[in-house]
């Protein structure tokens, strides 16, 4: 069977990089149809985190051009939010542990100030168990379950189509559903995380995607006295009444979204270790996701090198962060603008071709 319509574009995946970019094209004029597997993908099983300066500016090898792309990201998250009515928690607490992680985000403070940003040192807060502590204002998270909602809802409202099916194969100008339903349009966005990885037998710069699997739990808490708290790999979130621990990170566990016993308990013990008043507090859920991850760990945004298809995926822990920018930056490039060179050359998915 062939579906009647025949929309402008067809986008792979609803997750936020997904809608946001169904959001940005539809805004440019264009028809947008999104196709989605319906099974929850990494953007649903996230922490929310919007923190250019943690999980960009802290890595050194990180480009500035990267790291001002995220920074604009997290800025465009503040006219959305307001629009989807989206609530984004702030500021944030990075609690240094050890003096090698206080070294550290003396050196985040300072790379900061390069761009203008404060990180500020404060006492560390009554319960938490630190050395040293500073404050990030425009460090923000939101909640992944309630903004997919919001965003989708945003995006029937401008007018965006959802067909719920799971892509299987690619042909020029073609989706081709697992159920025999096909979808025409101009061009395909395959925006659907390390699932895009399953058509690397049309794509072959897909290759280079992998999976990370990451695993959180929440546990009945009550509020912190900063609603975000970060400390060397994980983070602690009070949302709802509740406490979210993340976030465990394992290239080399298998592909799976099972929850594994030993990172959940390792994530509370380090947890506790900084929270001591978890000792008592009941687990109430846990669960996986996969991230999608490239050598780079920068993400595949751009021409696949396959007629009319483009790619917004390996985003590794930032799809939520860089979902607007990434959205923006595509209805630019597929509308023919002119982009930043050095953003092309950093996002090329063709830098991964054989």
């Amino acid at each position: 069977m062939t579906m009647p319509s025949e929309p402008s574009i067809v986008i792979v995946g609803a997750g936020p990089v997904g809608l946001c970019t169904g959001i940005a094209l539809l805004r440019d004029g264009y028809r947008v149809t999104i196709v989605d597997s319906g099974v929850r993908g990494a953007g649903w099983a996230s922490g929310g985190m919007l923190a250019p300066l943690y999980e960009m500016a802290a890595d050194p090898a990180s480009p500035d051009a990267y790291v001002q792309f995220a920074l604009k990201s997290a800025e465009q998250w503040q006219q959305l939010a307001q629009t989807c009515a989206i609530d984004l928690q702030a500021p944030s607490l990075f609690l240094a542990r050890t003096q090698d992680e206080e070294g550290a985000l003396l050196g985040l403070q300072r790379r900061a100030a390069t761009f203008g940003l404060d990180l500020e040192p404060v006492s560390v807060p009554n319960g938490l168990t630190a050395l040293a502590a500073f404050r990030a204002l425009g460090e923000r998270a939101l909640d992944p379950r309630a903004a997919l909602k919001s965003l989708l809802n945003q995006f029937h409202v401008l007018g965006g189509e959802l067909v719920i099916g799971q892509a299987e194969t690619l042909a020029p100008h073609q989706v081709h559903l697992l159920d025999g339903r096909t979808l025409k349009a101009e061009k395909i966005v395959l925006a659907h995380g390390y699932g895009a990885a399953s058509m690397g037998q049309s794509i072959s710069t897909l290759t280079a995607l992998s999976p990370v699997k990451g695993q959180m739990v929440r546990v009945a808490h009550p509020e912190m006295a900063s609603p975000i708290v970060r400390a060397g790999r994980i983070y602690l979130l009070s949302r709802g009444g509740s406490l979210i621990i993340g976030a465990s990170s394992d290239p080399l566990a298998a592909p799976t979204i099972s929850v594994d016993i030993d990172p959940v308990l390792a994530l509370l013990a380090e947890a506790k270790a900084i929270l001591p008043s978890l000792e008592t507090s009941p687990v109430v859920e846990a669960w996986a996701g996969l991230r999608p991850n490239t050598p780079d760990h920068l993400p595949l945004v751009g021409a696949s090198g396959a007629a009319g298809i483009y790619l917004a995926t390996g985003t590794y822990r930032n799809g939520w962060l860089l979902a607007p920018a990434i959205g923006a930056y595509l209805s630019q490039l597929i509308s023919g603008k002119t982009l930043d060179g050095v953003l092309m050359n950093l996002f090329a998915p063709e830098r991964f071709s054989s």
